[in-house]
């Protein structure tokens, strides 16, 4: 009796369309928020809204939100990290 040995496959070939189209995406994704954060580098702040202001529980009073001291903007966090990227050089 005559033995047959197969061998792996190749790593080539144990890419399928599917990863790829996945990892295509990954990068498109990638590259779209790394260009959104070069162009609008500013969001809503999560604590105000948007608003700028910080109320009183009673809501009756009003004051400068302290996260983002009145401007209703923060820097996203892609937007620091190629700002700190540039700083490095």
């Amino acid at each position: 009796m005559t033995e047959v040995f197969v061998s792996a496959p190749p790593l080539v070939a144990l890419v399928t369309a599917g990863s790829v189209l996945l990892l295509a995406a990954l990068v498109a994704l990638a590259v779209g928020y790394v260009l959104a954060c070069r162009i609008w580098p500013y969001a809503n702040c999560p604590r105000c809204h948007g608003s700028g202001k910080s109320g009183s529980p009673t809501r009756k009073r009003f004051r400068n939100c302290p996260r983002c001291q009145g401007t209703g903007r923060r820097i996203r966090l892609g937007r620091r990290l190629l700002d700190r990227r540039h700083s490095n050089r």
